[in-house]
């Protein structure tokens, strides 16, 4: 007999935050030859990414009630 497998639950922040970190990599990875420019290009991608969702989220809020 076979367990259930265990529920891995995310909040959307941990979620937004995975995919931010997994294509700001992916992007990095795909648009830069050098190192340095890479990883820099990595963080600000990521941070974009981030800056831009939580200000979308704050812009639709008050949609939402």
């Amino acid at each position: 007999m076979m367990t259930p497998a265990p529920h891995f639950h995310l909040s959307h922040l941990q979620a937004m935050t995975i995919f931010a970190l997994v294509a700001a990599v992916a992007f990095g990875f795909l648009s830069r030859r050098s190192t340095y420019q890479r990883a820099r290009y990595i963080a600000w991608s990521f941070f974009l990414f981030l800056a831009v969702a939580i200000s979308l989220g704050w812009l639709m809020y008050p949609a939402s009630r």
